[in-house]
Parts: C-alpha cells; structure tokens; sequence
C-alpha cells in the first residue's frame, strides 16, 4: 500500500452506515458478526445489518451468538450461527462480505480471511472496519490518565497498512481506505477511573461506592442548583429516573463538557495529523490480479 492510498480520503471522512450502505446497494452480502454484542441493537437506527438489508439485493448475517441468532430467525431475519474463525458451511457466493468492527475481536485471522477468500464472487470486495490505534483521542487519554481505554473483548489494534499486509497472505489487497467520520471524544471518558467506569458497549456511566474529593465538593453544589434553577418538573421527572444518582450525573455532565472545552483549545497547540483526527476506518479488500 502506498502513503496516496492510505492519505486519499483523510480530507472527506465518510459515515460508516453511508458507505456501506452505498457499498452494498443492489448486492448479494454476507454481513460477519451482525449481532454487533447485543440483540437490543435490532432497535437502534446505527445497526449495520439493518442499514445493509435495506439496501441489498439479498443479506445473510452470521454470528456466533446463538440465543440471539435464533431470535433474530423467528422475526424472519435470514441469519446462521456460526464461528467465523472457522470455515463458514454455506455454498453461497457474495458480492460483498461485510466485516464490521470484528477483526479486533478475533484470537486468529487465518479463518476468517480464508472465510472471505473462499466465499467473494470473483469480481467482489470485502469491507473491513476497525478503530484507529493512531487516534488522537486515544494516545491523550493515556497520557492524561495514565491508563487505557480498549473494549475489554479486543484482542488487537490493526492500521490499514498492517491489515493490507495480513491481507496479502492469503491472496486479498487492499483497494481503498475510507476514514470514517463518527468519533467520540476525550471529554466523554475523561472521568473513566476508581469513583466511576463507562460500559464501552452502551457508553453508559456505571458508578462504584467511592468518589474524588472534586466530586464529592462539586456535585452538591449542582444538585442544588439544578433544584433551584431548572423547571419543577424536568427536576422531578430526572430524579424520578436517576434517584441518589443524580448528583453524580449532574457531575459528569458539567466537568465533561468543561474540559473537553479546554482540551480542544489546548489540542490546537500539539502537533497531530490529519490521519490522528480519525477513530475508524474501513479497508475495502478485493483479491489480487
């Protein structure tokens, strides 16, 4: 892979549901891992296996979730349980394999890419999406807190040019790299640590028994003005859901946004480039000639 490949679309990051969407458009596809953790995402608008049936021609998706493969099958989804590190028992062809956000999960690539391999059209391309472990965000996390913050199933950081030479072994090159647009931000987590932790999966606060001595001067002081501030009934309707936990929240929800203000001053006098801004990217991967 050459550094116009890996540069071409920094400038013009993409959505992820767009491009695939626009990828798989009128296709035969083999959506991998479209359970995507949890069966609650069949709800959620940003499911990728719901955005590539709504396009497709036809749409198979595989997972190695079992429970949630057979509810998925009742509701008439066309779905298979299967490992996808292992050879795939299906004799279809596809235009397009669909590789969203699992190759950081997987203990060994061998199968899946002979997966990938064995099951494209002759002419087909496979879309493989995977974090950025150059994202800005990312390296000052550790370095602001000393620690860091990876979805505990990962077993792996892969770039597009690490996963291009995977990919060359076993007869795949990459075509393109789009750089996606959708991110999180280093205020959103900043508070991750002892007094609270974040679910990676839901991005859902989860609070333990201790608290920083900032918390525990700050967060009165914001219960008691949002009591005294904000409209009766958005108070009453917060606590009726939150409880004892509101302070806490009101907590996060102030000092959060407060740095992130200051970070994306401060961000502007350290040197970072453009391939730093990005958290995803997608390899478009098609065999070789």
């Amino acid at each position: 892979m050459n550094k116009l490949m890996l540069t071409a679309n920094l400038a013009a990051p993409t959505s992820r549901l767009q491009l695939v969407r626009t990828l798989c458009a009128g296709k035969d596809v083999l959506d991998v891992g479209c359970i995507n953790h949890d069966l609650q995402n069949k709800d959620s608008k940003e499911w990728l296996h719901s955005s590539i049936r709504t396009v497709a021609k036809s749409t198979l998706g595989v997972d190695y979730l079992e429970h949630e493969i057979g509810e998925l099958a009742k509701l008439g989804y066309r779905v298979i349980a299967a490992d996808v590190t292992k050879p795939i028992q299906i004799d279809e062809k596809f235009d397009v394999i669909v590789v969203g956000n699992l190759i950081e999960h997987l203990s060994n690539f061998e199968g899946l890419m002979l997966n990938i391999e064995r099951l494209m059209k002759p002419g087909g391309c496979a879309l493989i999406s995977t974090a950025n472990p150059f994202f800005r965000e990312q390296y000052f996390y550790s370095a602001f807190k000393n620690d860091i913050i990876v979805n505990q199933e990962h077993t792996c950081w892969l770039d597009p040019i690490t996963l291009d030479q995977l990919s060359q072994r076993f007869g795949l090159i990459t075509d393109e790299v789009h750089w996606i647009k959708e991110k999180w931000k280093l205020g959103q987590v900043i508070l991750n640590g002892e007094s609270r932790s974040i679910d990676i999966f839901t991005s859902q606060w989860r609070f333990h028994n201790s608290t920083s001595k900032m918390e525990r001067a700050i967060a009165p002081i914001l219960s008691l003005a949002f009591k005294v501030l904000a409209p009766r009934k958005l108070v009453q309707r917060v606590y009726a859901k939150h409880g004892d936990l509101t302070a806490r929240l009101l907590y996060l929800h102030v000092i959060g946004p407060m740095f992130e203000f200051m970070w994306s001053i401060y961000r502007r006098f350290i040197v970072t480039s453009p391939i730093n801004e990005h958290e995803l990217f997608v390899s478009i991967l098609k065999r070789k000639v």
